[in-house]
C-alpha cells in the first residue's frame, strides 16, 4: 500500500518545492541580458502547474558578490533585479551573496535558505536553461520524488548523456533537502579558486574550438551524489526533457558574447575529467554514479 506521498496528490500536499537561481554579470553591460533571462525563468517558475496545482512555493535569486574573486558582478546587478522583479517575487527574496563561491558557497547558502523556509525539494537552474522548464518535465520530476528520487536531474542538450548515467548538473536538477545536507551539501573542493595563483586548470577538447583549459572546480554535484548513493542506496533519477514545446539552452552568443562563451565551451570540454577528479579525491569511480541510478529510471 502506497503511503500519501507516493503519490502526486500527497506529495503536492505535504511537500514544498523551492527554486535556486545563480545569476551575475561581470560586465555592466550585460546585466540587461541578465535580467531579462531571470524573468524569463521566474515568469516560467510561477506559471508551473503539476495537476492544475502550483509547484514552486519560494524562488531565491542568488548574485554572486564575492569581491575576492576577480570574475564576480560588477555591482550593479542586484538593484537592476529588485527595480524589474519587484512585481514578481519579495525583494528578500533576491539576495547579494558576498561571502562564498559562484558552485558551492552560493549553492550551500541556498540551500540552507530555502530549508530554514520550509523547503523540503529544491529545483536548481541555470536561467539560460529556462525552456526545458515546463509542466510535464516538473511533473515528471514530482513523480521521480515518489518514487523515492533523492536527486533528479533532466538531460538537457549537450549533458543528455552524462545525466542519464548518473552525473546530474545543477542547470536543472531537483535535490531532497535534508538528504543533500545530511552528507555535507555541496562539497568545498569543488569550490571555485579566489585567484589563477591557487587555481588548478585541467586541459581538454571541444569540437567548436578544440583545446580548452578549464579550472579544476564546479562539478559540484557529484560528491554529495556519491555520498547520497553510499548512505541511501539507488536514490538518482534522470528524466528526459518532457512536452512538446521547444527546448533549447541559450548558450552565449560566441559574437556578442566571445568571453562568455569560450567560458561556456570550456566547461564542456573539461567536465567529465573534471567529474572524475572530484570522485577520484574521495575515493569512487564515476561508475559508482551510474550504478547508483534507479532501476527504473536507467537507459543502459
Amino acid at each position: 500500500m502506497k503511503t500519501p506521498t507516493s503519490t502526486r496528490e500527497g506529495f503536492l500536499s505535504r511537500k514544498r518545492v523551492g527554486l535556486i537561481l545563480r545569476t551575475f554579470a561581470t560586465k555592466e553591460d550585460d546585466i540587461p541580458n541578465r535580467v531579462a533571462m531571470a524573468k524569463k525563468i521566474i515568469f516560467r517558475a510561477l506559471n508551473l502547474r503539476v495537476d492544475e496545482q502550483q509547484l514552486i512555493k519560494r524562488i531565491d535569486l542568488l548574485v554572486w558578490s564575492d569581491k575576492r574573486y576577480p570574475g564576480s558582478d560588477c555591482g550593479k546587478t542586484f538593484s537592476a533585479l529588485t527595480d524589474a522583479l519587484a512585481d514578481f517575487i519579495s525583494i528578500e527574496n533576491i539576495r547579494e551573496v558576498s561571502n562564498g563561491d559562484l558552485f558551492c558557497g552560493m549553492l550551500n547558502f541556498g540551500i540552507a535558505m530555502q530549508s530554514r523556509n520550509r523547503i523540503d525539494y529544491s529545483i536548481i537552474a541555470s536561467p539560460d536553461a529556462y525552456s526545458y522548464l515546463n509542466d510535464d518535465t516538473a511533473s515528471a520530476m514530482v513523480d521521480a520524488a515518489c518514487n523515492g528520487a533523492l536527486a533528479i536531474g533532466v538531460a538537457i542538450d549537450e549533458l543528455a548523456q552524462s545525466t542519464l548515467e548518473g552525473r546530474i548538473a545543477n542547470t536543472l536538477a531537483m535535490w531532497h533537502n535534508i538528504s543533500l545536507q545530511s552528507v555535507g551539501g555541496f562539497d568545498l573542493r569543488a569550490a571555485k579558486a579566489r585567484n589563477d595563483k591557487i587555481a588548478h586548470y585541467l586541459r581538454g577538447w571541444h569540437h567548436e574550438k578544440g583545446t580548452v583549459f578549464y579550472e579544476l572546480a564546479g562539478v559540484e554535484e557529484v560528491i554529495p551524489l556519491a555520498w547520497m548513493i553510499d548512505a541511501f542506496g539507488n536514490c538518482i533519477a534522470p528524466i528526459r526533457p518532457q512536452g512538446e514545446d521547444n527546448k533549447r539552452y541559450e548558450a552565449p552568443d560566441p559574437a556578442l558574447q566571445p568571453e562568455l562563451w569560450e567560458r561556456h565551451i570550456s566547461k564542456l570540454g573539461t567536465k567529465l575529467e573534471r567529474q572524475t577528479a572530484m570522485l577520484s579525491s574521495i575515493g569512487f569511480d564515476i561508475s559508482f554514479l551510474k550504478g547508483g541510478v534507479m532501476p527504473a529510471y536507467r537507459t543502459f
